[in-house]
């Protein structure tokens, strides 16, 4: 009998962003660019081996919606990586951003590898990948605009609809 095998699968998402990779990297990096675009609190030591907190507003059903971990792999304007110190079972702690510079911006790079591909971890998977979509359509959103949605779930398919909204009024904050 032969031992089960297991595979592996990864979340990657790759978008371009009207934005320098140093502007790109500080959103990633900075407490207040982080609650800018994303959290409602952040604590942020952007150095390798530094920590980081995020915060968002609890809802009915995550009454604590908090994550900690520590920058594990940071060079300036290329790459942001971190660990979760205690992340949900089943979720893989390394979780890297990558920059690189392209013509009239940069083009981001999200990648959360090493989830299951066993049956029971499908919903996690799913859910995770619906996660990392709203998080990096709300950096795009936010570095294109100059515009927040922290208070609705979006995709990177809703981000032709929201950079059409209020479009002529830069730094209105949809959703605070």
């Amino acid at each position: 009998m032969n031992p089960p095998k297991f595979t592996l699968r990864d979340i990657r998402l790759r978008v371009p962003v009207r934005a320098r990779p140093e502007r790109v990297w500080r959103c990633l990096t900075s407490a207040r660019e982080l609650c800018a675009w994303w959290t409602e609190r952040a604590e942020t030591d952007a150095r390798n081996g530094g920590r980081l907190r995020l915060i968002w507003p609890a809802t009915a059903r995550e009454p604590v919606r908090e994550v900690r971990g520590f920058f594990v792999d940071l060079d300036p304007a290329r790459k942001v990586a971190w660990v979760w110190s205690r992340g949900a079972r089943g979720v893989p702690p390394l979780v890297s951003f990558f920059v690189e510079p392209r013509r009239g911006g940069s083009t981001l790079t999200v990648h959360h590898g090493g989830f299951s591909t066993a049956p029971s971890a499908r919903k996690r998977y799913a859910d995770w990948s619906r996660l990392w979509e709203d998080g990096v359509a709300k950096l795009v959103l936010y570095l294109d605009t100059g515009r927040a949605v922290k208070s609705e779930q979006v995709s990177l398919a809703d981000l032709p609809r929201l950079k059409r909204s209020r479009a002529g009024r830069p730094g209105v904050l949809l959703s605070a």
